[in-house]
């Protein structure tokens, strides 16, 4: 009995030394799941199957419907979401015509989804991180809340190109103005609509979001600080924003000629209505073709002025941070408490050149 029983226990013996060696060597790579989970996924590996960790009976359209989900509700923004469903969407169909909708969480599957993707899509080096990114993401959350294989935990990760973003000097942007206040088509409110449009984005440093969701109750033009609420900023933060001389006098200007009601919109279309996104670009769009500017001018590139502006008076990446409210704003501001006064000194400081700019492309 003894001896019949000796085989087994060396062969156990033998089992749980691999077992630690496995565990030693993740440990020693910074993997930090829990030793039960590597054990599980090392028996995966070993073509031991276990339903929990090989992916069996986990719905990935149904899991794709939760991320999402969650993704919302943290506030994200549409282009987030979009880009999220997209890259799902895309693996998806590539498992479903290439019949691999079983291997789904395995390796050799991921490396073959992404080697299809880039020859098939040619994606830009950017467009590729993002996506890889985030595929990553979705499964190392499934893998957390399901206890499925992450797919992505051995991939190495393609490098993040940095890219400077376009931004416009003094020079470009009083093309844009002059363009903007002549247009080829002569309807009411055009011109200065859209040359406001483009003077609020550069002196202010708002989002394409934020600067339309402005309506007349959240601007304070009449102290000797003029500012405006910025309600919903990214993440849901609202913050105070200070308003540049320049914009207040011709926002005050508006407000004295149309008498407008509290909550009415303080960027609107020519029928009256709240500014739309696609209108907002187009009126981008248009005055830099009509300014012969080869740059892509979007709401973007006119927020990144901004902040290039206000980096080039001041020298203060706080001040710009809490300037554009950026989305670490309360990291920056826990070591560098920025005070009202400085904030509104650092923003005069930049509406300098954006008075310079208004003054020329008014005479």
């Amino acid at each position: 009995m003894n001896a019949a029983a000796s085989p087994l226990q060396a062969a156990d013996h033998a089992a749980l030394t691999s077992l630690q060696e496995a565990i030693r060597a993740a440990r020693t790579r910074g993997d930090r799941r829990p030793a039960f989970t590597l054990i599980a996924s090392c028996l995966d590996e070993l073509g031991v199957e276990l339903p929990a960790r090989s992916g069996r009976g986990v719905s990935l359209e149904q899991a794709r419907q939760e991320w999402l989900g969650r993704v919302r509700s943290a506030n994200r923004s549409e282009s987030a979401l979009r880009a999220y469903r997209v890259a799902i969407d895309d693996l998806l169909s590539f498992l479903e015509r290439s019949g691999r909708r079983d291997s789904a969480f395995r390796e050799e599957t991921i490396v073959a989804y992404l080697e299809d993707y880039r020859q098939r899509a040619q994606p830009a080096p950017a467009t590729y991180y993002r996506h890889f990114t985030g595929l990553r993401r979705f499964f190392r959350w499934l893998s957390r809340r399901a206890g499925t294989p992450d797919p992505f935990l051995e991939l190495e990760t393609p490098s993040n190109p940095r890219t400077e973003a376009a931004w416009l000097t003094a020079d470009e942007f009083e093309r844009l103005l002059e363009a903007a206040s002549s247009p080829p088509k002569r309807r009411r409110g055009l011109a200065e609509r859209d040359r406001l449009v483009l003077l609020a984005l550069v002196a202010t440093g708002l989002r394409r979001s934020e600067l339309i969701a402005i309506d007349w109750a959240d601007l304070d033009l009449d102290n000797k600080q003029p500012s405006l609420l910025v309600r919903a900023g990214k993440g849901g933060k609202p913050r105070r924003q200070p308003v540049p001389t320049a914009l207040a006098e011709e926002l005050r200007g508006l407000r004295e000629r149309t008498c407008p009601a509290a909550d009415e919109p303080v960027f609107r279309g020519l029928e009256g209505g709240r500014l739309q996104p696609a209108i907002l670009a187009n009126i981008i769009t248009r005055a830099a073709g009509r300014a012969g500017l080869e740059k892509h001018i979007t709401a973007h590139t006119l927020r990144h002025t901004a902040a290039t502006w206000l980096r080039q008076e001041t020298g203060d990446a706080r001040l710009v941070a809490a300037y554009l409210g950026h989305a670490d704003l309360s990291t920056v501001s826990r070591y560098a408490h920025v005070a009202d006064d400085e904030l509104h000194s650092a923003a005069a400081a930049s509406a300098a050149r954006v008075n310079m700019v208004t003054d020329r492309s008014s005479s």
